[in-house]
């Protein structure tokens, strides 16, 4: 009897696997990737210019290998698109494309914490501290969207660049070179993010060792200077033509309003509270879709969970001197700077649109050392010193959370509208035009917003990189003139030089168009069945016996890369 009464009070296996696994810090780093950015990934499509790079991958398959090398909008992002080439050789691109942005994202939080550990060897708490910052850290605006994955990836690539050479510096064989170099050309080749960070390697390096090892770092700093050296020409180029994509890029700003928008930039790193309540509003927002109260729930339970985590990890080593420790936290918060003043006179800067991407690492391993080192350096006020960070990892959790919740409902929108698209006309007969024609929505930020996103989803959505296409609408620029034969159309950028004749029309002929109307009442495309009584088509004497939309409109279910893309069941 006594033996069965033993047995009843010792724990069960699983209650001590789960016990165990609620102890640890990789149990922890998980649920908040999950929270931060896993919880909704079944329902977030594409968003704007992700499906551009879906697109493009489109148009690069079966051109061969090389032709996925080509230069997407500026020259050195030849492995942009590499991504989404893959992505799209699965069943179920999206959710592929979501799986790589979870693990870089988890990624570049166990590369910052790598280079913790390298530069400060002993210092547990203030390695746990980096992952969990970096993980929470939902500054920009891109936050869990696929948009930023080119850089995202770019940004890790420069992170394990400077752990393997860190590696090397402190003894390593010298594959650490090679494997640097080949971390750091792929950074370099696939964004340009990664060099306001370049000059402060070295600084990092002679940080670690001092001039003692004079020899190894200049053999780092050789090795990465010649494989470098080709972008440089590249870049430079880039950067000084008046007339390419970084001219227009690039916003005419004052010195002051440059200076105050970097200092806003900068300070947005340490403002957590700004993540989860004062977002930049880019677009009306749509109706919620995670409630205020889950998002706090979040945030409180992964607060809570860390700061029971954080109590238990100590940095059992003594802690460097204060000058030292100073001036690593001083060179990560510049190189935050640094990072931020790069990105500070792009277009939509104001809405820290793609401009945290890099710096929030760089802020967290600022932050995980000087709360390190405080803790260590006065250990009577060390919850006090740890409250610091649980409020980042709270706000941060609920910045992530709110950013989810930004993506679902607009692509609950976007999927409605996509959808009346591919119900209307499920397939199109070879060699027919489509025009999506609506009013201004200044109210809706749809999925075909633009002439080149609505290209880029058609494109998508029949499976033809060569569809005959507009985006009607004029708050875009774009319009049309009825001709004997067809639609004499203009693209957008196109309204004055087809008003002064010197481009050409892009001709869509009658008894090869379809054209869809934009109900915004309804969220949804409406087929414009009839020509009698419209405004554009019924002004030509030929429109109303030869549009014809039924005979260019095959109908048949959709099929499963439709399913796929729009996110639908099969």
């Amino acid at each position: 009897m006594s033996e069965t009464l033993e047995g009843r009070d010792r724990p069960r296996p699983p209650l001590r696997w789960l016990a165990a696994g609620l102890n640890s810090d990789g149990a922890l780093y998980f649920a908040l990737l999950l929270l931060v950015w896993g919880l909704t990934v079944p329902w977030r499509g594409l968003w704007q210019d992700d499906t551009l790079l879906l697109r493009l991958a489109r148009d690069y398959q079966g051109h061969g290998f090389m032709a996925a090398l080509t230069p997407v909008v500026a020259p050195l992002r030849r492995l942009y698109t590499l991504p989404f080439r893959l992505a799209l050789a699965t069943p179920q691109p999206i959710w592929t494309l979501h799986l790589i942005f979870g693990l870089t994202w988890l990624g570049q939080a166990l590369a910052a914490g790598w280079i913790v550990r390298l530069l400060l060897p002993g210092q547990r708490l203030t390695r746990f501290l980096v992952i969990c910052l970096t993980l929470t850290a939902t500054s920009d605006y891109l936050t869990d969207n696929l948009t930023s994955l080119g850089y995202n990836l770019a940004a890790l690539m420069l992170l394990l660049a400077v752990g393997c050479c860190l590696r090397y510096l402190v003894g390593g064989r010298a594959g650490w070179i090679a494997l640097a170099c080949a971390a750091i050309a792929v950074s370099i080749w696939t964004l340009d993010i990664s060099i306001p960070a370049l000059p402060f390697v070295p600084l990092l390096l002679l940080w670690r060792s001092g001039i003692q090892a004079w020899r190894r770092i200049l053999l780092l700093l050789v090795a990465l200077g010649l494989t470098l050296a080709p972008a440089v020409p590249i870049e430079w180029r880039f950067l000084h033509n008046a007339s390419g994509y970084a001219a227009v890029a690039m916003k005419p700003m004052s010195p002051a309003d440059r200076f105050d928008r970097i200092t806003s930039l900068w300070g947005e790193n340490f403002a957590p509270w700004h993540w989860a309540f004062a977002r930049p509003v880019w677009y009306p927002r749509p109706p919620v879709a995670i409630p205020l109260w889950a998002m706090a729930l979040g945030a409180v339970i992964a607060a809570a969970w860390f700061a029971l985590r954080a109590r238990q990890a100590q940095n059992p080593d003594p802690p460097e001197r204060t000058t030292r420790t100073l001036l690593l936290a001083g060179m990560f918060a510049g190189m935050a700077l640094i990072a931020n003043a790069a990105y500070s006179a792009l277009q939509m800067s104001e809405y820290h649109y793609r401009t945290h991407i890099l710096s929030r690492t760089w802020a967290s391993l600022a932050v995980a050392v000087l709360i390190g080192w405080a803790v260590q350096k006065w250990p009577r006020v060390r919850a006090g010193f740890l409250l610091v960070p649980v409020l980042f990892v709270g706000f941060g959790v609920w910045g992530g959370l709110e950013r989810q919740d930004l993506w679902v409902s607009t692509w609950r929108l976007h999927q409605k509208e996509l959808l009346s698209i591919v119900t209307n006309a499920p397939a199109l007969a070879p060699g027919t035009g489509i025009i999506l024609r609506s009013q201004p929505t200044p109210y809706l930020y749809l999925a075909t917003e633009a002439d080149y996103l609505a290209q880029s989803w058609l494109v998508l959505l029949y499976d033809d990189p060569a569809i005959h296409c507009l985006r009607m609408a004029p708050d875009r620029g774009t319009g049309c003139r009825a001709a004997p034969k067809g639609l004499d159309c203009w693209h957008e950028q196109e309204a004055q030089c087809f008003a002064a004749g010197t481009c050409k029309a892009d001709r869509f002929p009658y008894d090869k168009l379809v054209i869809l109307d934009f109900d915004d009442r309804k969220g949804t495309w409406q087929l414009v069945a009839n020509p009698q009584g419209d405004p554009l088509l019924d002004g030509s004497g030929v429109a109303p016996a030869g549009y014809r939309p039924a005979d260019r409109i095959l109908k048949r279910p959709l099929t499963p890369r439709q399913r796929a893309l729009l996110l639908e069941p099969p």
